[in-house]
C-alpha cells in the first residue's frame, strides 16, 4: 500500500530520501537502461507520480544520487588531504594515485554513475538542475584541488582543481571500455579478443601516474 502523500517538511524530505535509496538499491542490482520510474515507485513505496513531485525526470534522480556519492568522495579525500598535511606526512605521486584509486574503487556506484553522467545522464535534464550540478561541484574542485597543490608542491594555483577534473574524464572513458555493453562483452569472450578487455583500477592507476608525473617533469 501506498503511504500518504507527505505534507511536512520533515516528511518530504524522508519521501525524497526513500526515492533516493530505492533507485540506488536497483541501480546496485541492474543496468540502467533497465530501470523504470515506476519500480523505484515501488521499491520505495510510494505512487509513480509521487516521485516526480521530487525528481522531474528519471536522469535527474540519478544525477541526484550523482551529486550525493560526489559529496561523499570529496569529503573523504579533503578529510585524508588534511590529516597529511596535519602530521607533515610526504604525498608521493605513487601515494597519491593509491588514495584515489582505493577511495574510486569504494564507490562501484559512483563509478558507473560518473560513466553515464554525459552521454546519458545530462540529456534529459532542465537548465536548473544542470547548473546546480556543475557549480556543486565547481564549488568542490576547487576547494580539494587547493588542498592537491599543498599535498602535490609541484601544481601550480588551480591546477588542483584542473587535475580533479582529468580525474573525473579518466573514470568516464576507462569504465566505460572496463564494462562495455552485455553484447559487446559476448563478443569479447571470442578468440583473440584478449586485447580489448581491460582492468579498470590498474588501467586508472597508470594513466593517473602517468599523467602526474608528467606534470611534476614540467614543474621543473
Amino acid at each position: 500500500m501506498f503511504k500518504c502523500r507527505a505534507m511536512s517538511p520533515e516528511q518530504k524530505l524522508e519521501r525524497r530520501r526513500a526515492i533516493l535509496d530505492a533507485a540506488l538499491q536497483l541501480f546496485q542490482e541492474m543496468p540502467f537502461d533497465a530501470i523504470g520510474i515506476g519500480e523505484v515507485a515501488k521499491r520505495a513505496g510510494v505512487a509513480k507520480g509521487t516521485v516526480y513531485l521530487y525528481f522531474k525526470t528519471k536522469e535527474a534522480l540519478f544525477l541526484a544520487l550523482q551529486s550525493e556519492a560526489f559529496e561523499s568522495w570529496f569529503d573523504e579525500m579533503d578529510a585524508r588531504l588534511k590529516e597529511m598535511q596535519a602530521a607533515q606526512e610526504s604525498c608521493t605521486v605513487d601515494r597519491f594515485v593509491d588514495l584515489v584509486g582505493r577511495s574510486i574503487q569504494g564507490r562501484p556506484a559512483m563509478i558507473r554513475l560518473i560513466a553515464i553522467s554525459h552521454a546519458v545522464l545530462e540529456r534529459n535534464i532542465d537548465f536548473s538542475a544542470a547548473l546546480g550540478l556543475k557549480q556543486t561541484l565547481r564549488s568542490r574542485m576547487f576547494g580539494t584541488g587547493s588542498l592537491l597543490e599543498a599535498c602535490l608542491p609541484f601544481l601550480k594555483s588551480g591546477e588542483g582543481a584542473q587535475l580533479l577534473l582529468r580525474i573525473y574524464a579518466l573514470v568516464i572513458g576507462i569504465q566505460s571500455v572496463a564494462e562495455p555493453t552485455p553484447i559487446v562483452q559476448q563478443a569479447l569472450e571470442k578468440p583473440g579478443m584478449e586485447c580489448f578487455k581491460i582492468n579498470f583500477l590498474d588501467e586508472f592507476s597508470e594513466i593517473l601516474t602517468a599523467l602526474l608525473n608528467g606534470l611534476a617533469y614540467q614543474a621543473r
